[in-house]
C-alpha cells in the first residue's frame, strides 16, 4: 500500500469532515491574506501629510466646537462670506473626532483599515467571479497598486471604499441574490454627507440598469430591472437627508469641465502620465481589458459598461484610477480565469500549509522593504501631529508669535496649513478648494505666483502686506530684488516678505 492517508467518514460525520475542510480552507485564506492587508494598512503611515488634511480638520474643528455646519467661506480674506457647500462634512468632522481622540497616526490607522477593507471587497468580488485564492489575492493587489495614488488620509478613501461595496453587492444582485440590494439606501444616505463622489456610485448603478437591459433584449441572462430602478430611486430620496439639501446634488457638478485655471496645475486632476512607473499597473490592466474585448469571449453587457466607463475616468484624471481598480479589476480577472485554469487554483489542494506561510512573510517582507528607505522614512507618520515635512513650520510659527499687520498672500498648498495653525487670528489668499475661489482669485493667485506682467497691481488690489512664498520661485525672485520688500524671515521651505 501506498503512504497515502485515507480519511473514511461515517454516518453523521461527513458533515463534520466538511466543516473541518470549510475551517482548513477558512484558515489557510486568511494566513495568505493577512500579511497583504497588514501591507495595506501600513502604506498611509508612509505617505507624505495631504495639503487640504488641514482645513479639513480645522472645519470638522469649526464643526464640533460651534454645532453648526459652515455655509460662507470663514477661512479667506479673497472668498470671505462666499457661499460654501461643505459637501465632505462628516469626514471633516471625523478627520477631528479621531484625531483628536487618537492622535494622527489613529486616524492614519483608521484610513489604512479602511483601505484594506476596501481591498478585501475586491478580493470577495474575485471570489465570486471564480478565481482561486491566490489568483484573488494577486488581482486584490493589483488594484492596490492602481489606488496608491489614494492611499493616504482623505475623503476619496471612503468614496473608493463605497464604490466597492456597492460594486459587491450589484455583483451578489446579478448572480442572484435578491436581497444584496437592501442596504444601498443606507451606504447612500452615509455617503452623500462624506464626499461628494457619491454620484459615482449613482453612476455604476445607472450602468448596472443599462447592462441588464441591453443583455435583456438580446436574450441573455439578466437580473431583474424593475428591483434595481425601485433601490436606485429609494437610494436619490435618502440622498435629501443632508444639511444641504438639493445643493448636495449640484454641487459636483461645478467641477465637471470647469474653467478654474488651477486644476490644470493640480497632479490629480490630469490624465496619467505613463512614464511615470507608478501608472503601469492602470496601464497593463488596460492592455488586458483591450485583449479580453477582441478575444471572441462572451462578455456581458454590465461589465463591459463598467469597464469602458470606468477607463474613461481613470483616463480622464488619475483621481479616479482607484474607482476604475475596484471596479473594473475583479471583471478582468474573471474572464481572464476563463482563458488559464491555473487561476481557478484553490487553497484546498494545497498540501503545504507552512510553504504557504514561509511565502506569505517573504511577500511581507519584500513589499515592505522599499517602505524602510530614507525618503519613505522622512514621511513616517507616527506622533500625534502629522508629519508637517514640506510644510513652513518655521515661517507660520514666526507669523503666529509676531504682531504683523496687513493680508498675507501664500502658497495654494500652503493655504490649508496656515488655516489650522493661525485662523481665525489670520485669514488666507487662497488654499486647496477649487472651487471655492473661483476663476478670478485663481488668476489672480496665479498671476502673482509665476510672477507674471501685473503681479504688484494684484497684491495691491487685495491689500497685501506680506508673503510667504517657496524658495526660489518666481516671485520670490522678484520679491528678493524689488526694494519695496524686504525678508523678515528664511526657513528651509519658504521665505517671509513683508512690504516696507
Amino acid at each position: 500500500m501506498s503512504g497515502d492517508v485515507v480519511t473514511v467518514a461515517f454516518p453523521g460525520q461527513a458533515g463534520q469532515v466538511r466543516r473541518l475542510g470549510a475551517s482548513a480552507t477558512r484558515l489557510r485564506a486568511l494566513v495568505l491574506l493577512a500579511p497583504l492587508l497588514f501591507l495595506v494598512i501600513c502604506q498611509p503611515f508612509t505617505t507624505p501629510t495631504d495639503p487640504d488634511y488641514w482645513w479639513h480638520v480645522r472645519t470638522g474643528q469649526l464643526i464640533a466646537e460651534t454645532g453648526t455646519i459652515p455655509r460662507t467661506d470663514p477661512f479667506s480674506y479673497t472668498a470671505a462670506g462666499q457661499p460654501w457647500v461643505t459637501h465632505e462634512w462628516g469626514t471633516e468632522l471625523l478627520f477631528y473626532v479621531v484625531s483628536h481622540a487618537l492622535g494622527y497616526a489613529g486616524l492614519v490607522a483608521f484610513f489604512g483599515i479602511v483601505e484594506a477593507l476596501t481591498a478585501l471587497a475586491v478580493y470577495l468580488m474575485c471570489r465570486r467571479r471564480g478565481l482561486g485564492e491566490p489568483a484573488a489575492a494577486i488581482f486584490m493587489m493589483l488594484a492596490f497598486g492602481m489606488s496608491l495614488t489614494n492611499a493616504t488620509v482623505r475623503p476619496q478613501v471612503l468614496t473608493a471604499f463605497l464604490l466597492a461595496v456597492c460594486a459587491w453587492l450589484l455583483t451578489r444582485y446579478r448572480q442572484g441574490e435578491r436581497r444584496a440590494l437592501w442596504p444601498l439606501p443606507i451606504i447612500f444616505v452615509l455617503w452623500v454627507n462624506l464626499h461628494g463622489g457619491y454620484l459615482i456610485g449613482f453612476g455604476l448603478l445607472g450602468l448596472t440598469i443599462l447592462g441588464e437591459i441591453i443583455a435583456a433584449r438580446r436574450s441573455r441572462p439578466a437580473a431583474p430591472v424593475v428591483p434595481l430602478v425601485v433601490a436606485t430611486a429609494i437610494s436619490v430620496l435618502t440622498t435629501l437627508i443632508n444639511p444641504h439639501g438639493f445643493q448636495a446634488w449640484t454641487y459636483p457638478f461645478t467641477f465637471l469641465g470647469s474653467a478654474n485655471p488651477v486644476l490644470g496645475l493640480i497632479t490629480e486632476w490630469q490624465s496619467p502620465n505613463f512614464h511615470d512607473p507608478l501608472f503601469l499597473p492602470f496601464a497593463a490592466s488596460l492592455l488586458l481589458a483591450i485583449y479580453l474585448g477582441i478575444g471572441g469571449r462572451p462578455i456581458e453587457p454590465t461589465e463591459i459598461v463598467w469597464v469602458i466607463a470606468f477607463a474613461i475616468l481613470g483616463l480622464e484624471g488619475v483621481r479616479n484610477i482607484p474607482l476604475y481598480a475596484v471596479v473594473a479589476v475583479p471583471i478582468l480577472g474573471a474572464r481572464l480565469q476563463a482563458e488559464f485554469s491555473v487561476l481557478r487554483y484553490s487553497l484546498v489542494s494545497w498540501r503545504r500549509p507552512l510553504l504557504l506561510v514561509a511565502a506569505a512573510l517573504a511577500v511581507t517582507f519584500v513589499a515592505l522593504s522599499p517602505l524602510l528607505s530614507p525618503t519613505r522614512r522622512a514621511h513616517l507618520q507616527l506622533g500625534v501631529e502629522p508629519n508637517t515635512t514640506g510644510f513652513p513650520v518655521g515661517a507660520v510659527e514666526y507669523l503666529r508669535t509676531h504682531d504683523l499687520r496687513g493680508n498675507l498672500f501664500n502658497e495654494y498648498d500652503w493655504g490649508g496649513y496656515i488655516i489650522d495653525r493661525l485662523y481665525p487670528t489670520r485669514r488666507v489668499f487662497i488654499d486647496s478648494r477649487p472651487d471655492m475661489y473661483g476663476v478670478t482669485v485663481t488668476r489672480d493667485y496665479l498671476t502673482v505666483a509665476q510672477a507674471a506682467p501685473g503681479w504688484r497691481d494684484v497684491l495691491d488690489r487685495y491689500g497685501v502686506s506680506l508673503a510667504l512664498v517657496r524658495t526660489g520661485s518666481p516671485i520670490a525672485v522678484m520679491l528678493s530684488s524689488d526694494p519695496d520688500w524686504h525678508v523678515i524671515y528664511r526657513g528651509s521651505e519658504g521665505v517671509l516678505f513683508a512690504a516696507r
